[in-house]
């Protein structure tokens, strides 16, 4: 149940964010439509090139405002 509700969050993000840049790298053939929640492997590698966008946003935001410390 939890695993569920975890995935569904993480789709909830992460898809949108990744479904523009699938999107044009692939000139509009994936994601098909109503693949958003769908367990594919199309919306699988969507959700993790959101996933991944959002983290090098992260990262990219925390060294623009210097919250990483080196000795």
């Amino acid at each position: 149940m939890f695993d569920a509700l975890i995935e569904a969050i993480f789709r909830a993000i992460c898809f949108p964010v990744g479904w523009p840049i699938v999107k044009l790298l692939t000139r509009g053939k994936y994601p098909s439509k109503g693949s958003w929640f769908a367990y594919t492997p199309e919306s699988e590698w969507t959700s993790a090139v959101g996933f991944t966008v959002l983290m090098i946003a992260m990262i990219a935001m925390m060294a623009a405002m210097k919250q990483f410390i080196f000795p």
